[in-house]
């Protein structure tokens, strides 16, 4: 088996620009919050990298960066149509498709198919369809296939072949494991651990006394290990927004922030489609991929963005094991229903209660 990995490159400012086009090659972010309050980058352009700006950066610094950046607010509900879009094109190639993030999905590949072929036809056909620039690697697996899509951004393809996975990882430094984050990341150095060839060479049992359960995930990814399977998602009758950051983060006050702006959001998108939502479920992700959810359902159905946001923010305060890094966090609503009929006026009162 082959996994193909698809990073879809500095997302919801490409979006934006199919908007703006008179943007193109100007420094561009999309940002959560206010310039004057505690914002922060969510996706910056390439143009707008060049100055430094990355994401989960604070808003106030970028705008330091680069005085005359154009700062756009996030619309999730945009993005997420044209991830859809992307999964769609996906799922009618290959059929077993797993949405990562927002901008990120792998697909299970067909035995007897050219790697390196796919790859660039895929690419290809999300520029023609979509206007999207994107990123495609292939390999056995997902997680070497994460970290090869990592080393060819933006709009790069690359395919390691069975066999190979360690001699590509070895090379690269080690905090380019996904759940190595800062900690971690601290104490390899400490042990004299900087590339992923040096980590694959730590005995194991030694790794499983320095960090726990971690160390086994640590042992084997450094040895291109892995056996998770590409796992089809799908969510009928919910709605979603979630954010992927570049570097993991543990930032409880801006976690807090976003699933606020998140809750707003959902809320007018329901209002918009006169729906309402009886549970609220909050996805993280941390930077190894383990994935995890938490969900409330309410006794009455919603479409209060304060009501939605508590209970988002309560989940996570539940969820979180503080401190660790995330590189993910999500919000949904399920059971969705129609308490009037589909076009009727809903009052203003109804939907601020």
């Amino acid at each position: 088996m082959m996994v193909l990995f698809l990073d879809l490159d500095a997302f919801f400012a490409a979006v934006e620009l199919l908007r703006r086009p008179t943007l193109q090659n100007k420094p561009v972010i999309v940002a959560v919050g206010h310039p004057g309050g505690r914002g922060v980058v969510s996706t910056a352009s390439y143009p707008a990298r060049r100055f430094g700006i990355r994401s989960g950066m604070p808003l106030r610094r970028a705008i330091a960066l680069c005085p005359h950046l154009v700062v756009l607010p996030a619309r999730h509900h945009l993005y997420s149509a044209y991830s859809e879009k992307v999964r769609g094109l996906l799922q009618a190639l290959f059929g077993k498709v797993e949405a990562l993030s927002i901008d990120e999905a792998c697909a299970e590949l067909p035995d007897g198919i050219d790697p390196n072929m796919v790859a660039r036809s895929v690419q290809d056909q999300v520029a023609r369809d979509l206007a999207l620039s994107c990123t495609v690697a292939v390999a056995p697996n997902k997680l070497v296939a994460k970290v090869a899509c990592d080393t060819v951004k933006p709009h790069g393809t690359i395919v390691v072949p069975h066999g190979a996975e360690e001699a590509f990882l070895a090379p690269l430094p080690v905090e380019k494991l996904p759940g190595v984050g800062p900690r971690t990341h601290a104490r390899l150095r400490e042990m004299g651990v900087r590339k992923i060839g040096e980590l694959a060479a730590q005995p194991r049992e030694m790794l499983a006394r320095e960090f726990g359960k971690h160390g086994a995930y640590l042992w084997e990814s450094a040895h291109g290990i892995d056996t998770t399977p590409v796992e089809p998602e799908w969510e009928p009758k919910s709605i979603s927004h979630e954010t992927t950051f570049e570097r993991d983060l543990a930032d409880f006050a801006l976690f807090r922030q976003i699933l606020d702006q998140f809750g707003r959001e959902m809320a007018e998108e329901l209002q918009a489609k006169s729906l309402l939502a009886k549970t609220v479920t909050v996805k993280l992700r941390y930077g190894n991929f383990e994935t995890l959810s938490r969900q409330i359902t309410l006794p009455v159905a919603t479409a209060d963005p304060k009501e939605i946001a508590e209970c988002a923010i309560r989940l996570l305060q539940a969820a979180w094991q503080e401190q660790r890094p995330l590189r993910l966090l999500g919000l949904a609503m399920h059971g969705l229903v129609h308490p009037w009929p589909k076009g009727a006026s809903v009052s203003r009162e109804l939907w601020q209660r």
